[in-house]
């Protein structure tokens, strides 16, 4: 297909003239310009906004349209053209693509043109607050790239794209028996870093989170303490396991792969392992994970209870992705709050729905609440706060 092929068949699918072939063209076609970063001809394929626009909000109100029309029991199968309606969404929106369990309840009207949206809120970033041993703080997004400073044989650099890196002098392990220099990074609300540890082990950590680590690592063990949400790629060393105390439970690694959730205002501790084996303990209990589980600690319960998930769901948030199955939405809606630094207020506390989908954690928040809004079933006001932002809230509504 040609660029004006490619014109012509926009055109007839948004005047509903199309196949489900041609659809699925169209989709292919599209998808195809997105991988391969094809330069977008405005003379022959019109404006690249507006036909994104209106692939987007046609592609909603067909969604609307068939659930509406199989909740009422005229349409025997609409799964075909559905799949094609949605999949526009998401490869449109990047990746904004929801669904609402269980399946058939009303669908919100999306309105033809898509508008700006007063109010809206930008996605968080990279922020974070480094503090040294002796209580000096650097605030790493306002730091200049570069070597921040040096402890004993350490030196503290942070790069271009999030990452602080802790680096040993000379490429050599410390040896010395003194005791550890413990340095602190902590993310607010709306931020999230990257940090290198001086054993090379890389960590990832998700808003309003935080990591309690020595500058370098002595001893018989490797021990950080985390708060928060973070993702683990433990640097192998088998005379040294690598130990993660977080509320409630440790942690012990040998060199391995895992995502540790354990915020304060959930009422799990969930450790999920993609790679390698874990051992989790809270006192006097212990268990040993393989790739692909998930060991759930209730708070205030010395048990684990352990499922089967997709690991990738887990560490969605590392990708840029909030991800979903079949989440209920105060779970949803605390994620966003932390991201976008914005509290949320329920106007009737009996809303409980479900949700499952993915949405890139770097569009406005306003995209994020827009797909949560097709189902129909649950709407949404944002409050800007003051001049400064402070106070933002959204409104759940039904």
């Amino acid at each position: 297909m040609n660029t004006t092929d490619f014109k012509n068949l926009v055109t007839r699918y948004l005047a509903g003239k199309t196949t489900v072939e041609e659809e699925e063209q169209l989709l292919k076609y599209y998808d195809h310009l997105q991988e391969r970063n094809i330069l977008w001809d405005i003379e022959k394929m019109g404006n690249e906004d507006e036909v994104k626009n209106r692939l987007y909000d046609n592609a909603l109100n067909e969604i609307s349209r068939r659930e509406n029309l199989n909740k009422r029991g005229t349409v025997r199968s609409i799964f075909s053209n559905w799949k094609v309606a949605a999949a526009i969404v998401t490869i449109v929106s990047a990746g904004l693509f929801f669904y609402m369990k269980p399946p058939g309840l009303p669908v919100a009207k999306v309105e033809e043109k898509t508008k700006p949206v007063q109010n809206d809120v930008p996605p968080g970033g990279n922020k974070a607050i480094l503090t040294l041993a002796d209580g000096s703080e650097i605030i790493l997004d306002n730091a200049q790239d570069g070597t921040l400073t040096t402890q004993g044989n350490i030196a503290v650099s942070k790069s271009k794209d999030g990452q602080l890196i802790y680096k040993v002098g000379n490429n050599r392990p410390s040896t010395g028996t003194t005791e550890p220099v413990f340095n602190t990074i902590k993310t607010p609300v709306g931020g999230q870093y990257q940090v290198i540890l001086s054993d090379n082990t890389k960590v990832w950590l998700n808003a309003s989170s935080s990591i309690r680590f020595p500058a370098t690592f002595t001893g018989n063990y490797r021990s950080v303490e985390i708060e928060g949400e973070a993702y683990f790629e433990v640097a192998a060393d088998k005379k040294r396991p690598f130990k993660v105390l977080s509320d409630g439970q440790v942690i012990e690694v040998l060199g391995t792969h895992f995502n540790v959730n354990a915020y304060r205002d959930e009422n799990k501790v969930k450790t999920t392992l993609l790679e390698g084996s874990v051992k989790i303990s809270s006192g006097a209990v212990s268990n040993i994970i393989k790739p692909g589980q998930q060991a759930q600690l209730v708070r205030g319960k010395e048990s684990f209870h352990v499922i089967n998930i997709d690991p990738e769901e887990a560490v969605a948030w590392k990708n840029g992705l909030f991800m979903f199955d079949d989440e209920d939405i105060h779970s949803i809606l605390r994620k966003i709050s932390r991201w976008y630094g914005v509290e949320v207020i329920y106007q009737d506390p009996d809303i409980n729905e479900k949700f499952g989908g993915t949405v890139s954690r770097f569009e406005n928040v306003s995209q994020v609440l827009k797909i949560l809004e097709v189902t129909g079933t649950i709407h949404f006001k944002i409050d800007p706060g003051d001049a400064s932002g402070k106070g933002r809230r959204i409104i759940v509504m039904k």
